[in-house]
C-alpha cells in the first residue's frame, strides 16, 4: 500500500512541474537580455539654430534623448521647386549624432516637407555612416521661428530609426 501512495504522489508532483520553463498556451518567450535587431530606435531631440549661411541653410545643435543619448549637429535647409502638396515646402537635413557610447554615433541624410503655416515637418532618409548604417530614418518635428524677423530658431521633434 505504501508503494501505491508513493506512485500517486510522484505522478501528481510530476504533472505539477511540467509547465515550469515552458511557454503557456503556445505563447513565445522573449528574454530581456537578448535584444532583437529588428527593434526600432526612438529618439526625441531639441536643436537650436547657431548660424545661417548665405545659401539660407541653418546649422543647428542640441540634444538627442531616448533610447540613445547624445548631441546632434545638423544642417537644415529649404529646397527649391514645388513639393507637389499644397501649403508645403521641400526641406532637407544632414545629421551628425555623437552618442554615448561613441560606438552608437551616426550620420544621416534626410529630405521631406514642412507645412508653411504650422511648421510641422516630415523627413525620411538613411543613416549614411556609423552605427546602424543603411537603416531608414524618419523624423517628425515642429520648426519654431522665434529668431529675429521670424527666422528659424529651434526644432523640437522625434526620430525613428527603423529595425533591420
Amino acid at each position: 500500500m505504501f508503494t501505491r501512495i508513493q506512485s500517486r504522489a510522484f505522478v501528481v508532483l510530476g504533472l505539477g512541474l511540467v509547465p515550469i520553463g515552458n511557454s503557456l498556451n503556445g505563447q513565445s518567450v522573449t528574454r530581456a537580455q537578448e535584444p532583437s535587431q529588428d527593434n526600432k530606435i526612438e529618439l526625441s531631440y531639441h536643436v537650436k539654430a547657431i548660424k545661417r549661411d548665405s545659401a539660407g541653410q541653418y546649422t543647428m545643435s542640441g540634444t538627442v534623448n531616448g533610447e540613445l543619448q547624445g548631441r546632434a549637429t545638423l544642417v537644415f535647409g529649404f529646397d527649391e521647386g514645388p513639393s507637389g502638396q499644397a501649403g508645403k515646402a521641400l526641406v532637407h537635413s544632414y545629421w551628425v549624432v555623437k552618442a554615448e557610447p561613441a560606438s552608437e554615433s551616426f550620420k544621416a541624410k534626410l529630405s521631406g516637407t514642412v507645412e508653411v503655416v504650422s511648421g510641422q515637418t516630415h523627413l525620411v532618409g538613411k543613416i549614411t555612416e556609423g552605427a546602424n548604417k543603411g537603416r531608414r530614418v524618419e523624423t517628425t518635428s515642429r520648426v519654431l521661428d522665434f529668431g529675429p524677423y521670424g527666422s528659424l530658431s529651434d526644432i523640437d521633434g522625434n526620430m525613428i530609426i527603423d529595425g533591420k
